[in-house]
């Protein structure tokens, strides 16, 4: 579900300065006010995401916009983008966050289904990390990709079998990637995916844990809220002079 959060005003406290107006220029610098308070209650949205993440992704960052106010349609709104061709929408990462609660599956995660079962990941101490302090996007792909295309029963290995094999340097017979899954002794539950990276040494790349679930961090409705409340007056006032001062230049 979109979030469109709403930039209005209460005219009243501008009713002397908007009356200076003709009825062609008030919508105008009205509509022109409006937007550059939705462009500073975006802005307070990001610099909050700056406080509460480690090192947000620009795409993170840029998951809100303003869809501006026209002289037809006074109302300006900071928005969710909620399209992205090829991956996922940032806010629906987002949600737990401004909301609290659990998280969705990634994408990866609805994949990996079919071997591990309704399992949650996060990176593992093997785990190749992007400047943001992500698992890397192809380490995915080539994990998914290794794990798909094997057939051999192999792939679903024990510690123990991991250990043997580290100590080898060497995957299983017949198997077709350095991935595997390792599974807890007993039960047989997965409890993540390493990689062989060498003679002896055998690293978890991703670590199965239980739904994640987070507190809310980023209350982006009372963040625009009060950067409305806050700039409101003084931006739309000062659009209303700018509009002044152009009839007489």
């Amino acid at each position: 579900m979109p979030l469109d959060l709403k930039v209005s005003m209460d005219g009243s406290a501008l009713s002397q300065a908007f009356a200076q107006l003709t009825k062609d220029e008030l919508p105008g610098a009205i509509a022109h006010g409006l937007n550059r308070v939705a462009g500073v209650a975006k802005r307070a949205v990001q610099t909050r995401m700056e406080e509460v993440f480690n090192n947000p992704k620009p795409w993170t960052k840029n998951a809100f916009f303003v869809r501006t106010a026209t002289p037809q349609d006074q109302t300006a709104w900071v928005a969710t983008r909620d399209f992205a061709p090829g991956g996922t929408a940032a806010y629906d990462y987002l949600r737990p966050e401004i909301f609290g609660g659990p998280r969705p599956m990634k994408k990866s995660e609805k994949a990996l289904r079919p071997i591990v079962g309704d399992q949650y990941w996060v990176p593992g101490r093997g785990a190749p990390l992007d400047a943001y302090g992500n698992i890397q996007r192809g380490e995915i792909v080539r994990i998914l990709s290794r794990l798909g295309v094997m057939q051999d029963p192999l792939q679903n290995m024990t510690d123990r079998t991991a250990k043997r094999l580290a100590r080898k340097g060497q995957n299983a017979r017949g198997q077709r990637s350095e991935y595997f899954i390792a599974r807890e002794k007993g039960n047989g539950r997965a409890k993540g995916i390493y990689k062989l990276i060498g003679p002896g040494n055998v690293v978890p790349i991703l670590v199965f844990v239980r739904q994640p679930s987070y507190r809310a961090v980023l209350p982006v409705e009372q963040i625009v809220q009060d950067a409305v409340d806050q700039n409101a007056e003084a931006m739309i006032g000062k659009a209303v002079r700018y509009a002044l001062r152009k009839r007489l230049e």
